[in-house]
C-alpha cells in the first residue's frame, strides 16, 4: 500500500509540475498597457547643414530625431520641403512641403516624437498655408493657415492626420491624442 501511495504521490507532482510549467509558457492575454510619452528636436539649435546637396541644389538641413530616424529639410528655387527618414536610408516619408526657405530658423520651431514604450512611431510637426502671390507663387509674409501634421513612421504608415491648430482647442495634445489612438489600428 505505501508503495502505489508514493507512485500515485509521486505521478501526481509530476503531474502538477508539468501543469504549472504549461500555464507559465502560455502568454498572458492582458498585456501590459503601452506607455505614450514624447521627444522633441529643437530645429532652430539642432538642424545642420549637409556638406552639400544634390548638383544644382542647395545643400538639405539635417535634423536629430529619435531611435533611428531624422528630419531631412531640402531647399527649392523659393521653398522648403521636410521629410522624415531613417539613418539607414530604408524608410523615407514627405512630412510638408512648400514652405518657408527660414522654416527651421523660425522661432521656437521643434519636431515632436511619439514615442510607445520607449520606441518611435511617429512625428508631429507645425506647418503653414500662406497666402499667394499675383503669380500664384506662395508669399511667405503672410501665413493663411497653420496644422499639425501626424506622420507615422516605418510600420505605421497608417498614421496620417492633421490637426487645424488655429480652430483646434489644445491642438497640441490632440495630435498626440490622435497619433496614440491610431497606434494599435
Amino acid at each position: 500500500m505505501t508503495r502505489t501511495y508514493q507512485s500515485t504521490t509521486r505521478l501526481g507532482l509530476t503531474a502538477l509540475l508539468v501543469l504549472a510549467c504549461l500555464l507559465l509558457a502560455i502568454p498572458s492575454r492582458a498585456a501590459a498597457p503601452v506607455v505614450f510619452t514624447s521627444a522633441y528636436t529643437d530645429l532652430n539649435t539642432q538642424c545642420r547643414y549637409a556638406r552639400s546637396g544634390a548638383e544644382g541644389s542647395d545643400a538639405p538641413m539635417i535634423c536629430p530625431g529619435q531611435g533611428g530616424y531624422r528630419l531631412t529639410i531640402s531647399f527649392s528655387a523659393f521653398a522648403a520641403d521636410i521629410l522624415v527618414e531613417s539613418r539607414d536610408g530604408r524608410f523615407s516619408r514627405p512630412i510638408a512641403s512648400d514652405q518657408a526657405p527660414n522654416y527651421a530658423r523660425e522661432k521656437g520651431r521643434k519636431a515632436e516624437w511619439r514615442l510607445a514604450n520607449g520606441k518611435p512611431f511617429a512625428v508631429i510637426l507645425r506647418t503653414f498655408a500662406y497666402r499667394s502671390n499675383d503669380l500664384g507663387e506662395p508669399d511667405f509674409s503672410k501665413k493663411v493657415g497653420e496644422k499639425l501634421v501626424v506622420k507615422g513612421l516605418e510600420g505605421f504608415e497608417h498614421i496620417d492626420v492633421e490637426v487645424d491648430a488655429r480652430t483646434t482647442p489644445n491642438a497640441n495634445a490632440r495630435a498626440r491624442q490622435l497619433a496614440d489612438e491610431h497606434y494599435a489600428k
